[in-house]
């Protein structure tokens, strides 16, 4: 997800679910970056896009969505990607963005299934023997057409062709809603298109011998555990962006991770805290990206207190601190963060009339 899934996100919801029973999506990343761009030589650009922290050990479970409607340029994007250490990676044909429109890539590909299949092609030969696994993310329809012959003649075009024996076969993440490409924006596009499950299951029981991923309106534990009786995995997107303490309620009654071994708030915030200095201090990183997942960490009753005092701490921060020359805080992330903790508690504690009132809602 575009300004949700970057690598400070991706991060916060490691640390609260460190176990491997997810994995994590980098924002789409466009193929040109690597094959023009260059952004594998720049230090700092590369820490921006991928999760490199993540990538040290935990690559199993990091997955890299790209966009391309050029098989050379993915092609040498996916060549990148695997020197990076990169082991799983999407090409998206299901953002019905007018921006990625106009790029020929997203979810407008699904009208060309054969230049996908080429696409899909060069990137499988970049991966050849190097274990790294391809996936389309796609739609169940486009525009007016949802038919069921529509989609299976995509999925057959796109994961049909010849492969190499040490290709890997593609992964399918299949979005059960279709894209509509005019009329509506990408937040109306997830929700004014009825979901329809059964269409998905259509092509799961149709291609016997491809992983299907199932996407779209998965909300809650029951829902996740019903779906996985049908589908191989389940991609949950806006429910993470708007808890990622959702991950934390998975571990526990879906994997049957026991509540004491599941990471404490404070735990995790200290962790985050001491990440995100490092990145300041190595990359530059700004404070407000580095405080952007923090604003869906904190829930409940505090969680409005924290929010509005870990903007006021930024902004004085910034006003007071920031060096326009160096480009540098004179304090730490971590301390400005810990001075919005306590200044929420205490305004939450003046208000209850509890001294021991704690901003522990989080993730309630």
């Amino acid at each position: 997800m575009i300004d949700v899934t970057d690598p400070y996100f991706l991060r916060l919801t490691r640390l609260i679910s460190p176990f491997g029973n997810h994995q994590l999506w980098t924002e789409m990343i466009h193929a040109n970056a690597f094959s023009r761009g260059r952004i594998h030589l720049d230090p700092v650009k590369l820490a921006q896009n991928l999760p490199l922290r993540e990538l040290e050990d935990f690559a199993d479970n990091v997955v890299v969505q790209i966009g391309s409607s050029s098989p050379q340029d993915a092609h040498e994007a996916v060549d990148t990607l695997v020197k990076l250490g990169v082991r799983n990676i999407n090409l998206n044909c299901g953002c019905p963005s007018r921006n990625v429109q106009m790029g020929a890539f997203g979810a407008v590909l699904m009208k060309t299934p054969t230049v996908v299949a080429d696409i899909v092609s060069a990137m499988s030969e970049a991966a050849r023997g190097s274990g790294c696994r391809i996936s389309v993310k796609c739609r169940i329809g486009i525009d007016e057409d949802e038919s069921p012959e529509f989609l299976h003649g995509f999925l057959s075009t796109v994961t049909g062709q010849t492969r190499h024996k040490d290709e890997l076969p593609i992964d399918i993440v299949l979005h059960a809603r279709r894209a509509w490409l005019n009329g509506l924006s990408p937040k109306q596009n997830r929700l004014v298109p009825v979901l329809n499950y059964e269409r998905a299951y259509e092509m799961v029981r149709s291609f016997t011998n491809t992983s299907f991923i199932v996407n779209g309106g998965i909300d809650s534990v029951d829902s996740v555990v019903e779906h996985l009786k049908l589908a191989d995995s389940v991609m949950i997107g806006r429910k993470v962006r708007e808890d990622p303490w959702f991950l934390s309620h998975l571990d526990q009654h879906v994997y049957n991770v026991p509540e004491h071994m599941v990471p404490t708030p404070e735990s995790v915030l200290a962790q985050y805290t001491q990440f995100a200095d490092a990145s300041h201090n190595t990359y530059g990183t700004r404070y407000s990206v580095l405080a952007r997942p923090l604003f869906v960490f904190f829930r409940g009753r505090m969680g409005k207190a924290m929010r509005t005092h870990l903007g006021w701490t930024l902004t004085k921060a910034k006003s007071q601190n920031f060096s326009h020359k160096n480009a540098t805080y004179s304090v730490q992330f971590g301390e400005l963060v810990q001075e919005a903790v306590h200044a929420a508690n205490a305004e939450y504690a003046a208000r209850s009339r509890a001294p021991d009132a704690q901003v522990a809602e989080v993730g309630a």
